[in-house]
């Protein structure tokens, strides 16, 4: 078998600084600038106006980066003809259809609720759970996703179909673990938030019920046997530490976000996974940007001219991005604002689906991938 190629996706700064811990400083800021969950560590839990202003001022610098790197996603759609020609038509129609479905639902949503499963829920309500079902989901994939690209360039067997079945099952029985660890072992830490606390209250039975932790115990001992298999199989692929360090690094961050649940509670950790998945997309997209039109001249078309240089894509792009957030702020409470928000999120995770396979050839070949790897 031969040796694989250098594996760092930009190189080893890069990757660590932007795709695997780009969260680290957003993180230090919350718990120690700001104080959220900062008890951990022994320090005072934040409570009443001082929990809110901390709370509302994390939320709005997550949602600015989020702002941020969601319209990246336009920029290589509706910038790049190459990309824009292979679902020209669904790339006219899926902005009208979303901004449809979310503007009726905002638009009934003062109309008398359904009930399900004793639950009232409004169309809106109805459209910003499967807004944030989906984030999960989409922030998931895209952790997901950056794993199979190392092991295309690792190779060694890592990029196989069956590791990246235990690449996918680590991460969703990670996920499962924290969903089961908050309320039966740290049900205190739902209470940093209002919708938090809500949902505190829902499962507080859980903590005393018998079979909810037989289930802790159960997903909690799948996760460590695939954790083990996961360990195992990569350690056989024929590589020297240096060259395994992109794929542990990546799976070793992503499993210290999911720490930062149970550690902290789930506002902060949900904070962290959302910034660290919009810093991380922005390094990648710049990343993708330098090598597919980096060498072109002229550079042709929107994208090519925003991506290509990455000196002078990130303040053009990501600052012009900020200060229109910035302009806009004061209409975060306004319907327009809203339906706008929830629809470039419903449009930025339906795009995302489609254009970022790693399985695409010319993915593959822009990535300069030496294995084709399985996503």
């Amino acid at each position: 078998m031969s040796t694989p190629r250098a594996t760092w996706m930009i190189g080893p700064a890069c990757d660590l600084a932007a795709l695997a811990f780009g969260w680290l400083p957003f993180y230090l800021w919350l718990v120690f600038g700001l104080g959220l969950g900062a008890q951990a560590f022994g320090g005072e839990a934040l409570r009443g106006r001082a929990a809110d202003e901390a709370t509302a001022l994390a939320v709005l610098a997550a949602l600015a980066i989020s702002y941020v790197h969601r319209h990246y996603t336009f920029v290589v759609v509706y910038g790049d003809r190459e990309v824009f020609s292979q679902r020209a038509r669904a790339y006219w129609l899926a902005p009208a259809l979303v901004l449809a479905i979310v503007g009726l639902a905002k638009a009934t949503a003062g109309l008398s609720p359904a009930t399900v499963a004793g639950i009232k829920l409004s169309p809106w309500q109805i459209a910003l759970f499967v807004t944030g079902a989906w984030n999960i989901w989409h922030t998931l994939q895209q952790r997901y996703g950056l794993l199979r690209i190392y092991a295309g360039k690792l190779g060694g067997g890592t990029e196989r179909p069956e590791q990246a079945r235990r690449d996918r099952a680590l991460i969703w029985l990670a996920t499962a673990t924290v969903a089961v660890t908050l309320p039966v072992l740290r049900p205190q830490l739902l209470g940093g938030h209002v919708n938090a606390r809500k949902l505190g209250r829902i499962l507080a039975p859980l903590a005393s019920a018998w079979w909810a932790w037989a289930l802790l115990a159960a997903v909690v001992g799948a996760f460590a046997w695939v954790l083990l298999r996961w360990l195992r199989h990569e350690l056989r692929a024929p590589a020297t530490w240096r060259q395994r360090a992109p794929r542990l690094a990546m799976m070793g961050s992503t499993l210290l976000l999911f720490a930062v649940f149970p550690l902290h509670g789930p506002v902060v950790g949900y904070l962290c996974f959302g910034t660290a998945h919009a810093i991380e997309y922005m390094a990648f997209v710049h990343h993708y940007g330098t090598k597919k039109y980096g060498r072109a001249q002229p550079r042709r078309g929107a994208a090519a001219a925003l991506l290509g240089d990455v000196r002078l894509a990130v303040p053009a792009l990501a600052g012009g991005l900020l200060l229109v957030f910035w302009l806009i702020q004061e209409q975060r409470r306004t319907d327009l604002y809203l339906i706008y928000y929830t629809a470039t999120s419903w449009l930025h995770f339906l795009y995302d689906g489609w254009i970022w396979k790693v399985r695409r050839p010319e993915l593959a070949r822009t990535l300069e991938l030496g294995a084709r790897s399985q996503a």
